[in-house]
């Protein structure tokens, strides 16, 4: 009764009204549409509705103006009508996580030079307590190392860098990577001086 009175100036509030209704504790029959009707009611408690598919627009517009109830452009939306929004959201949301795993595939290409590149520091570390100045690292055997020293060879903007300061902390300094032909990658170092 409370949402009727709020709503005086519709068919409806006037059909509660002490005008219309001289006993307000018998039922009223309204003779519509009662899933209609339960649309009609949510349109008054929030002042839009999203019609699931089982009731078409048209349907409920007719109703509204049944019940002298007015709506604005905009705040009668069948779900059908949500599909163009819900598609965008969801191609949005495809590009977010497109976006995402690239960012983590960065980070994993980032951890894995990290890590071939300790390993190889290490390598270095121990051929020079050999009395070595050099470290051989075959692809077909240390795949991963032997790609964190392609990128060291090949000048990798971040990777060269990282190298030679890892090194620096063992008193070793970089000097250079060679190819030898078969695949293998040398690794050429010395002491600091």
């Amino acid at each position: 009764r409370s949402l009727f009175d709020q709503h005086e100036e519709t068919m409806l509030g006037r059909l509660i009204s002490d005008t219309w209704l001289d006993d307000s504790t018998k039922p009223i029959f309204i003779d519509r549409d009662g899933d209609i009707f339960a649309q009609v009611l949510n349109f008054l408690r929030y002042g839009s509705v999203t019609l699931p598919n089982s009731i078409p627009k048209d349907m409920f517009l007719r109703d509204l103006d049944y019940f002298g109830i007015s709506h604005e452009s905009g705040t009668v939306v069948g779900e059908t009508e949500k599909f163009p929004l819900r598609v965008k959201e969801m191609l949005e949301k495809l590009a977010r996580i497109d976006s995402d795993a690239e960012e983590l595939e960065r980070k994993k290409s980032g951890v894995k030079l990290l890590q071939g590149l300790t390993a190889i520091t290490a390598l270095c570390c121990a051929e020079y307590a050999c009395g070595r100045k050099s470290v051989t690292i075959k692809s077909q055997t240390a795949p991963d190392l032997h790609q964190a020293a392609s990128k060291v060879m090949n000048n990798h903007p971040a990777g060269k860098e990282m190298f030679k300061n890892m090194l620096s902390q063992f008193g070793l300094t970089y000097e250079k990577v060679a190819y030898d032909g078969y695949g293998h990658r040398i690794i050429h170092f010395d002491a600091s001086k």
